[in-house]
């Protein structure tokens, strides 16, 4: 099992809102079931570079931790209800010195960068410091691979029902036919033709993540 130790300025994101994200965004390359899988954090980082130019200018690549616990059967889907968004994370496989991560100096922008991200993709949660465990044991050691090639020193919720997940699914399927609307009007306005069809397939997309299947 591999440890995670997300820095103090580390937080949570919504499994529902990652989706969402994933899907509005098209950010094709990431599973947003499980962002350290394949090519997920390559692409979510292209991503906010695109979105958020302001904060991610001061930050370094993040990291999307995601926690697993292979024996735990009471979530309902393949993943956990959330993923920790990182600057700074200590990965290790037995002992982490917390006193030597927190005695790390962060510049002050770093800092902010991190807070202003904070709202723009996940208001109202709190800035921390996290201790997250994944089971997987393929991860593990793609995490050594990591740090061997790359010098890096490292880098409870109940699940949704069935209802809960449906009326997820509801709210944004609504929230993407109010855009799609939108870029409607706009484009026939400018004769770029008809949005529906790929509003079709993004619909698609959110049933397919909101009964929990995976990418």
């Amino acid at each position: 099992m591999s440890v995670f130790l997300v820095h103090e300025k580390g937080f949570r994101w919504a499994r529902n809102e990652i989706r969402v994200h994933v899907v509005l965004q098209e950010v094709d390359d990431a599973a947003p079931n499980n962002l350290m899988c394949g090519d997920s954090e390559e692409a979510m980082n292209e991503n906010f570079r695109e979105l958020y130019p302001g904060p991610m200018a001061n930050l370094p690549p993040l990291r999307f931790i995601e926690p697993l616990n292979p024996n735990n059967e009471k979530f309902k889907y393949p993943s956990e209800p959330y993923a920790y968004v990182a600057d700074v994370v200590v990965q290790s496989e037995d002992v982490i010195d917390v006193t030597e991560v927190m005695n790390t100096g962060i510049r002050a922008a770093q800092w902010d960068a991190m807070a202003d991200l904070r709202d723009m993709i996940a208001k109202g949660e709190k800035i921390g410091w996290f201790v997250v465990h994944n089971g997987d044991r393929q991860l593990a050691q793609q995490e050594r691979l990591r740090k061997d090639e790359n010098g890096l020193k490292g880098t409870d919720d109940e699940a949704h029902t069935a209802a809960e997940a449906e009326d997820m699914e509801s709210k944004y399927s609504k929230k993407l036919g109010e855009q799609v609307g939108r870029l409607q009007v706009s484009n026939k306005s400018e004769g770029k033709g008809d949005m529906s069809e790929k509003g079709d397939k993004k619909a698609g997309k959110f049933k397919k993540l909101f009964r929990g299947d995976s990418r």
